[in-house]
Parts: structure tokens; C-alpha cells; sequence
């Protein structure tokens, strides 16, 4: 008789604890795996964490099914897993969950849908040479493995990744290369495919769960050196991991939104730790928390001060407009257009607002159609329906006021999808696209629209934030921003560097081949500070101004944040229980006289989504393990299965 044995398997629920289930003697279980197995009321993907011979004293349940063949995952991911379960209160299960991909079995594998130049990485100039050596044998001294490369937009930091990556990869490492959007990794996917062919794997959602299956597997495996993807591509697996390059990591978007709430950045750093990996972030315009580090000698600091190649950083010009006019191309941008058209060069237009009309309202009584489970305003779009951003609730535009039964119902502003027709309409001859998240649903198209850019077959392309998002087209001489002031008034501490980030990115797009480039920046308010430093394109100046005021009212850097978010469907419940809970900490903070700044409870700036209203408390502190201990207090003492709490530990928004 065989003797029997035990698997220690952890679910993606959010339970604080590891489960055991018999393994049949028919089934082979390893640590590593992923298993199906019963619980409660419904079949799940487990993972095991370790198999044993102790027999516990209470009824088991069977593993059901084994999915893999070999592991897929070690020690070592489940020591990220329980660094980030730990950090961001969420439970082991929960980050195995995320981090691993969800089929069942590998297949339907990706293929890239362009051609394919097998070559060489680019030379490198002398100011990139000296980054790239400097980085090289400080990692191999192990004086520091944590980098910032600050290169002004078109400086040449992909360059600078690439032969960092050839030289780990020499060395029998791996790397991964993050991006911070799907967009953008289609550009740089296919120039890295050039130099490292099928070395090279792709992870990101829009994969199939069997492509991005498939992928871990060639990488957990050193089938494939090099793996580009957004944040979950941070868990990755190798045999060796050489290096982590975070890319435009100033992005928000490394931050997770849902539970585990992550932040690729710091488990990077964690991994430098753990592995001994080196990690570099790049960026023109470097989060200031990141900065900061790079000052205070965290991270080792290098510089790019000219662009790569002949290229010229662009000139900016501020236009004020007026606020009543209905004109949203200024006279200057409709000339630049005009010209740069005649010459055969390219342009790209940003407004940071999808949709057709971003306001619809009532004539009468003034108010604006909202969405019905959303405190916020919706977008009308050119099916002619009405759509919420937040929750997805689409209807059509009403025939009368929901307050006042008025019939005067009228369309304020513009979104891309309502400037691509105007521009269509203007510019009747030209070949105009636009990129933003209602254009790029299937994922051929943005492929196709990086094509087209490179190819010339576009003349104008319109879009929101996503056009700033780090591509190289060398024929774009006009950038215009359509209205700039979009977010800047946001009631958040970090709304003026991320518009600043914003126009600073998209400023960088034009003028990077041989072709200079010119930025238009319309606004309504050209006294903003920011506007100063976008004139010159001055991020140290805007770093030095930005941390005076972060210093002065205690925001990161100096001080971590804590976000405890109440929310449910009961108005009044939230609102009382979001007062409960800052007795309770109030309480807690006073009695053992922790040095916690509490800011509220208060409503969310955006009070309703989804059917939920929103109240929010913010903890400001040196120490997270402190600011922990008052959650944990928060957990333990109130009960309530009517609202939700979430913590978002280090929020990259108030809102």
C-alpha cells in the first residue's frame, strides 16, 4: 500500500491561508504545479506549494486534476507572492492567482503580425556608451544593481535596453522589459524581434490565456531569453534573472487597480533583493518619487542630455484660447497643419477626452445627463448613444431632462471621436486616424496603425493619452494639444506632474528623425506653472518646483499613503460607516500615540461608481509597518457584509 500524501495548496481567494487535500495515488503532485481541486460549491485552480506525508486530523478532499506536466513556478515566486500578499493586504492565493496565467493548457501560439528584419542592436554614441558601461560594471561589482536612466525624449534610452539586454543574455541571464501599455509594446516588440527573434516572448492581457501560457513556459524554462510585457509580466519566471528594465516608468498604469494593488516598480526592486537581479528605470520624465531616490543616492543615477542621431529637441509655443470660443484649432496649429501637410509630414493631435461629446445637459436647468450608477457625467459617442466610462452603462440621449422634464438638450465640448470628423471634414484629402481605447479594441489594429505611421500612410493622427506613449515616428513635425487644462484641476496631489508627464511625452513625439519638430500647446490658462517648464521642457525645474510643495504638505516622498476606500450600495450605510471606522482609527492613533496624519473620512471625489457610493480616508506616515498595524486594527474591529473596504497601499490616485 502506497503511503499517503499531502499537497499544502493555496486558492485565489482572499483567505489568509494554505489548504490540504489528499493527492490520489494515481495523480503525480509536485510543488510548482497548478491542480484542480474542490472548494466549497465549485472547482478551482489551485497552487501547490508543497507536498508532505503528515496526515491532519480532519476529512479531506482530492486533488481532482493536475495541469501541468512539470512546475511552473518555485520558491521564488512564492516569495514575491507573499512579499506582495504582505504589502498589499491581499492573501497569498490572490497573488498566485494574478501572477500566474489561467489556462488550463498551452496553445494557439502568438505570432507576430509584421515582417521581420533580423539584425543587430544600434550602435551606441558616446553619451550612451558611458550610461551603458557605467551600468555594466557597477553590476558586476554589485555596488548597486538599481539604475535611473533620465534621457530627454528621443535620447536613445531603447538603445541603451537593448545592448544592456544582449549583454545578459551573453552571460546565459534572462531579462524582462516592461512596458507600461499594450500600445506600446507593439512597436517596441517588433524592434526587439529584430535583434533577439525567437529569444524573444510577449505577456500582456491581450494575449489569449494559452498564448500567455505557452510564453511563461518557454520562459520559466530558458527557452526564450528576453520577455516584453506590461506590470503582471514582473512575475515572471526564469532560470537566471539577469536584469528587470522598467520602462516609462513614470506610467500609472504599474500600478495595479484591483486587489492584489501592486506597483511594478517596487516589486522590481524587491526582485533586485531577492535575486540579485539589476533593475533599470528610464524615463524623460521620471515620477518624482523616483527622482527623489535617484537624489537621495537609492539609485544610481545617468543622464542623457541630447537626442540620439541629428535630432533637435522641438520648439514649444503656448497659445491661449479663449473659453467661449467653439474653435478648437487655434489660427498658429491650423497654419503649422496646413504647412507640414504641403511638405509631406506627419502630425499628431492629442485630446485627452474620448468620446464625441464629453458633456451632454439640459439647456434649461443646466444639468448634466449622469450615469445611474455612476456620480459622473457621460459621454455622448458617435453611435449616438450615451456611455459611462467608469461602469460601461450605455443609453441613449433622452428625448426630455431627467430634473425638469426640459426638451433642451444640448451638446457642450468635443471628444476624438467628434475632432476626427471635424478634421475629416477640414483636411477632406488627408488620411486621418485616431488612437484611443475605442479604436484599438481588436488587437490587428494598433499593429496596423504603427505601420501606417511608419509607412507614411497616415497624415494626421488624433488620439488621446495614448499617442504620448513612447513611439518613434521620425516624420511627425507638428505636435498639437488640443486642450491642454484636461485634468489639470483634478482635486488630487499628483495632477500637475501627471499632465505634466502627459504633454511632456507627447511634446517628445515630433522632430525625434531628421525633421524638426514643433509642439502647439492650447490652454485656457497659460499662467499655470507647469506651462513655464513645458516652454522649455524643463523637467528638473518642474522636479525642484513640484518637491518644495510635496515637502511642505507631507505627500510622497516624504511620507507613504494609505487609502482606505469604503464603498457599497447603501448611501447611508457608507457614509456612517466610513465615520466608524476614522473613530476607530482616530482612537487607535491616539492610544499608542502613533505619528499618523489622518485626512478625513469624506466623500471620493468621484462619490458614486457602478451603483456604489464612495467614502475615502487617508493615512499619511513614515512607516508602513505602523500604518499596517492600524488596519489591521480597522479588520479586526468592524464587521460589516454591506460594505467593502479596500486598502490601497501607496495610491497613484485620490479620485
Amino acid at each position: 500500500m502506497n503511503q499517503e500524501c499531502y499537497a499544502e495548496i493555496c486558492i485565489g481567494v482572499p483567505i489568509d491561508s494554505n489548504f490540504t487535500y489528499l493527492i490520489p495515488n494515481e495523480l503525480s503532485v509536485k510543488p510548482g504545479m497548478r491542480v484542480i481541486v474542490q472548494f466549497g460549491n465549485k472547482k478551482c485552480t489551485g497552487y501547490v506549494i508543497s507536498v508532505h506525508g503528515n496526515k491532519p486530523e480532519f476529512k479531506l478532499k482530492n486533488v481532482l486534476e493536475v495541469l501541468d506536466a512539470e512546475p511552473v513556478f518555485d520558491e521564488r515566486l512564492i516569495s514575491i507572492s507573499k512579499y506582495c500578499a504582505y504589502n498589499y493586504f491581499a492573501s497569498l492565493g490572490e497573488v498566485m492567482h494574478l501572477a500566474l496565467p489561467s489556462a488550463k493548457s498551452s496553445g494557439n501560439r502568438f505570432t507576430h503580425p509584421f515582417e521581420v528584419n533580423f539584425k543587430d542592436g544600434k550602435t551606441l554614441n558616446a553619451g550612451q556608451e558611458t550610461v551603458y558601461s557605467s551600468i555594466i560594471e557597477s553590476c558586476g561589482k554589485k555596488e548597486n544593481l538599481l539604475h535611473l536612466i533620465y534621457g530627454i525624449t528621443g535620447s536613445g534610452k531603447t538603445e541603451i535596453y537593448i545592448k544592456l539586454a544582449e549583454y545578459f543574455i551573453a552571460k546565459g541571464m534572462s531579462v524582462i522589459y516592461l512596458v507600461p501599455e499594450i500600445t506600446l509594446s507593439s512597436q517596441i516588440y517588433k524592434r526587439l524581434y529584430d535583434v533577439f527573434g525567437q529569444n524573444l516572448i510577449l505577456y500582456h492581457s491581450r494575449l489569449t490565456p494559452n498564448q500567455k501560457l505557452d510564453n511563461w513556459k518557454k520562459f520559466y524554462s530558458g527557452q526564450a531569453k528576453i520577455a516584453i510585457g506590461t506590470r503582471s509580466a514582473v512575475f515572471l519566471q526564469a532560470p537566471s534573472l539577469g536584469m528587470i528594465i522598467v520602462d516609462e516608468e513614470h506610467d500609472p498604469s504599474y500600478k495595479e487597480n484591483s486587489s492584489p494593488r501592486y506597483n511594478a516598480r517596487r516589486v522590481s526592486i524587491f526582485r533586485s533583493r531577492t535575486e540579485n537581479c539589476a533593475v533599470v528605470f528610464g524615463s524623460a520624465t521620471p515620477s518624482i518619487e523616483t527622482f527623489y531616490m535617484a537624489e537621495s543616492n537609492v539609485l544610481k543615477y545617468h543622464e542623457i542630455e541630447t537626442r540620439h542621431g541629428n535630432a533637435a529637441l522641438p520648439q514649444v509655443e503656448i497659445i491661449e484660447m479663449e473659453s467661449q470660443s467653439k474653435e478648437f484649432l487655434s489660427n498658429k496649429l491650423k497654419i503649422e497643419i496646413k504647412n507640414t501637410l504641403q511638405k509631406g509630414n506627419q502630425i499628431i493631435l492629442l485630446l485627452n477626452r474620448r468620446g464625441y461629446s464629453p458633456v451632454v445637459m439640459c439647456g434649461d436647468c443646466k444639468t448634466r445627463i449622469e450615469c445611474p450608477h455612476c456620480s459622473i457625467g457621460m459621454n455622448l459617442h458617435s453611435s449616438g448613444r450615451l456611455i459611462c466610462h467608469y461602469c460601461g452603462y450605455q443609453r441613449n440621449v433622452p428625448e426630455k431632462c431627467p430634473s425638469c422634464s426640459g426638451t433642451d438638450i444640448i451638446k457642450i465640448g468635443s471628444g476624438t471621436q467628434r475632432v476626427e470628423e471635424i478634421i475629416n471634414d477640414m483636411y477632406k484629402d488627408r488620411r486621418v486616424s485616431r488612437l484611443d481605447q475605442d479604436s484599438v479594441k481588436k488587437k490587428e489594429t494598433l499593429y496596423e496603425l504603427v505601420e501606417k505611421m511608419e509607412n507614411r500612410e497616415i497624415d494626421i493622427l488624433l488620439g488621446t493619452q495614448m499617442v504620448s506613449k513612447g513611439f518613434d515616428f521620425k516624420y511627425v513635425e507638428i505636435v498639437g494639444i488640443i486642450l491642454a487644462d484636461i485634468g489639470l484641476n483634478m482635486p488630487d496631489f499628483r495632477a500637475s506632474e501627471r499632465i505634466f508627464s502627459l504633454l511632456m511625452q507627447v511634446t517628445g513625439r515630433a522632430g525625434r528623425g531628421d525633421v524638426p519638430g514643433r509642439v502647439i500647446i492650447q490652454t485656457l490658462n497659460r499662467d499655470n506653472a507647469i506651462y513655464s517648464f513645458l516652454k522649455t521642457q524643463d523637467y528638473k525645474g518642474f522636479y525642484k518646483y513640484e518637491i518644495e510643495i510635496r515637502k511642505m504638505l507631507s505627500y510622497p516622498p516624504f511620507a507613504r499613503l494609505v487609502r482606505l476606500l469604503v464603498r457599497g450600495t447603501e448611501e447611508a450605510r457608507v457614509s456612517q460607516s466610513a465615520e466608524k471606522i476614522g473613530r476607530l482609527i482616530d482612537n487607535i492613533v491616539k492610544n499608542r500615540k502613533y505619528n499618523i496624519k489622518i485626512l478625513g473620512p469624506a466623500p471620493a471625489p468621484f462619490s458614486k461608481i457602478s451603483r456604489n457610493y464612495r467614502h475615502h480616508i487617508i493615512l499619511k506616515g513614515n512607516e508602513i509597518a505602523v500604518i499596517r498595524n492600524v488596519i489591521t486594527y480597522v479588520k479586526e474591529n468592524f464587521k460589516d457584509n454591506r460594505v467593502y473596504i479596500e486598502v490601497d497601499i501607496d495610491p497613484v490616485d485620490l479620485l
